[in-house]
């Protein structure tokens, strides 16, 4: 038994503190996977030192397998918990000392301390060189007076209390609705601003922050009366002892935190600043690379973190339930698994956001879209940092000096690439006169691609069409007595909104092709809302200037290429999924790696 701790587990079962016994080393004799609400798997694990059996959870990121049954770890870190009066070590960090193949069988006839008779003796206990089994404050051992298992563990040093005295802080991880009295010590790592909201119930404010401790992460959200107790209260980086709130399950959907529940601030809830945050962990991030965001599911929420390659200029959009004006800027970011996406910074982020030098930006929380292919924008729930001082920024940094800047990147979609591809590769680049020798669009699935045109000729003519008000509806209405009546949704509105369906001419050396452009895509031809052409529409002249000052002009387009038939006639329909302003650094990097490859052929 000299490679287990023994009698640590005795003295845990009792309440010692992780630090009287650092690195622990125990016996796996059970493993068993447990799958959580959120499809995440999580372990539990029972453990022995040759005398005592306790069982223990492995925090998120920590794995097991059957094979390591009967293997020895050694416990890197880890808390002694308590839930329902019953001890648990949670676990955050191991290795394995002895893999199960070196130990053969069960070391010891180690026995649940609940099955211990009352009139027993108890059992003899070495300690291991590292380990201390206990002395208590009048010097004697914790065996000493007792006829049984394990007693209440007594030390110089007792175990972590919360600043009222009456709580042991207990780990994130562990927090489950069916608990009344716990008291955790976290770290603010987020705070969002306060929102207000209305709806048939009434009207009020929101917010919501973050906590982190070395177990894991939880989202709280106050309300109300709870935000004005909180809000300037709570800090981003601080460290706070946090008791009395309520647990409920987490809704995945607004939030990209791991973990089954929420917690909501209320009234009754103690928070108090804790003055000693010297060992409590900084913010934690599970990124995404771009090349894997093909597989990330449409509206949720992931981290990520790039190169900005380029900024558009500030722009603004019209709120669909409000109709108010909001500030918007789509960047261009890179990452070092070689593939570019678009990502919207909206309001104050994209009127505050400097472009120069290619800052590093990290979103935490951004929200994945299927718009135009894949994009990701901040969110109300997202956290930005620019050039955040943290290994993977730095690392990100390295490799766009030393290659990421020459090389040609690829750009992330849903759809594939040209000639079919599957799902997060590249576009790949064509001219036009490609499209027909290549037969795009004639495949099984669309075909994409990106090329680099000019608009020389823009229709006009019924390129604006009177709209469905309602969310998420597109469709044309028409005049139905005092109102318009739509047949998608089967209702008559007061009013209808313009949207855009725009077809133009573009054209490169090799040719020319038609190209239609949705709503968005054409506003950012024409540089005009739907709304404001429609109220242009009477008057001819500056209407036909918008259009005029549309053409000569360069973008960078994303294209789907798919043949429609229509009166027996098969063409092919090109549709823009996304436009940008021509980065002409960028087109000659992509350039000169081309001819380079073709050079090595």
């Amino acid at each position: 038994m000299e490679d287990l701790t023994q009698g640590a587990i005795e003295a845990l079962l009792g309440g010692a503190p992780p630090q009287d016994f650092p690195k622990p080393q125990f016996q796996i004799v059970n493993i068993r996977k447990i799958v959580t609400s959120s499809n995440v798997d999580r372990y539990r694990l029972m453990l022995s030192d040759g005398h005592f059996l306790m069982p223990a959870m492995l925090g998120a990121g920590q794995t097991a397998a059957d094979d390591m049954i009967n293997a020895i770890i050694c416990l890197d870190q880890y808390l002694n918990n308590s839930i329902k009066e019953k001890r648990i070590l949670i676990v955050m960090k191991m290795h394995v000392h002895k893999p199960s193949n070196q130990i053969g069988d069960r070391i010891g006839n180690p026995v649940n301390p609940s099955a211990v008779p009352t009139t027993a003796p108890a059992p003899a206990s070495t300690a291991a060189p590292h380990s201390t089994v206990g002395a208590s404050s009048n010097g004697g051992s914790v065996a000493n007076g007792r006829s049984g298992g394990p007693t209440p563990y007594s030390h110089q040093q007792p175990a972590q209390r919360s600043m009222q005295g009456d709580m042991r802080v207990f780990p994130i991880v562990s927090l489950t609705p069916y608990q009344n009295r716990w008291t955790i010590r976290v770290r603010v790592t987020q705070k969002t601003t306060i929102r207000t909201w209305s709806n048939a119930r009434g009207e009020g404010r929101v917010f919501s922050c973050d906590f982190l401790d070395d177990s894991g992460e939880i989202r709280a959200t106050a309300f109300n009366a709870a935000v004005d107790k909180f809000y300037e209260l709570l800090e981003v980086d601080k460290v706070y002892y946090v008791s009395k709130g309520s647990l409920k399950p987490a809704r995945k959907e607004f939030t990209s935190i791991k973990n089954d529940y929420e917690m909501y601030l209320n009234p009754d809830t103690n928070i108090e600043p804790c003055m000693d945050a010297g060992d409590m962990p900084k913010q934690k991030f599970s990124f995404v690379k771009f090349a894997a965001l093909a597989g990330v599911a449409n509206n949720s929420l992931c981290d990520i973190i790039g190169v900005v390659t380029s900024a558009d200029e500030l722009s603004s959009v019209t709120a669909k339930s409000s109709g108010n004006q909001i500030n918007k800027r789509d960047l261009t970011i890179a990452d070092d698994s070689g593939m570019t996406v678009r990502c919207t910074l909206w309001q104050s982020e994209a009127e505050n956001f400097d472009g120069s030098g290619n800052p590093i930006i990290l979103i935490k929380a951004a929200k994945k879209s299927d718009y135009a292919g894949c994009s990701m924008s901040s969110s109300m729930n997202s956290a930005l940092m620019i050039n955040p001082d943290i290994p993977e920024a730095h690392q990100l940094r390295g490799w766009w000096t030393s290659e990421g800047q020459s090389m040609q990147l690829g750009t992330v979609t849903t759809g594939g690439i040209g000639g079919g591809g599957g799902a997060g590769m590249p576009t790949s680049y064509k001219v036009l006169s490609q499209i027909k020798d290549e037969n795009l669009g004639f495949s099984e699935k669309p075909d994409y691609f990106s090329t680099i045109a000019t608009i020389v000729y823009l229709k006009k003519d019924n390129c604006l069409y009177q709209a469905c008000p309602g969310d998420d509806c597109k469709k044309k209405v028409l005049p139905d007595n005092d109102g318009y009546r739509c047949e998608k949704c089967d209702r008559v509105y007061p009013d209808f909104k313009y949207r855009l369906l725009l077809s133009l001419n573009t054209s490169d050396f090799t040719g020319n092709q038609w190209v239609t452009g949705f709503n968005e895509q054409a506003e950012t031809f024409l540089g005009k809302t739907a709304a404001e052409l429609g109220e242009l529409k009477s008057v001819e002249d500056e209407f036909d200037e918008v259009f005029a000052g549309a053409t000569w002009k360069r973008y960078d387009l994303r294209c789907r290429a798919k043949a429609d038939t229509y009166n027996d006639e098969t063409r092919v329909r090109c549709v823009c999924m996304s436009a940008t302003p021509v980065d002409t650094k960028a087109t000659c990097r992509r350039l000169i790696d081309e001819i380079q490859r073709l050079e090595r052929l």
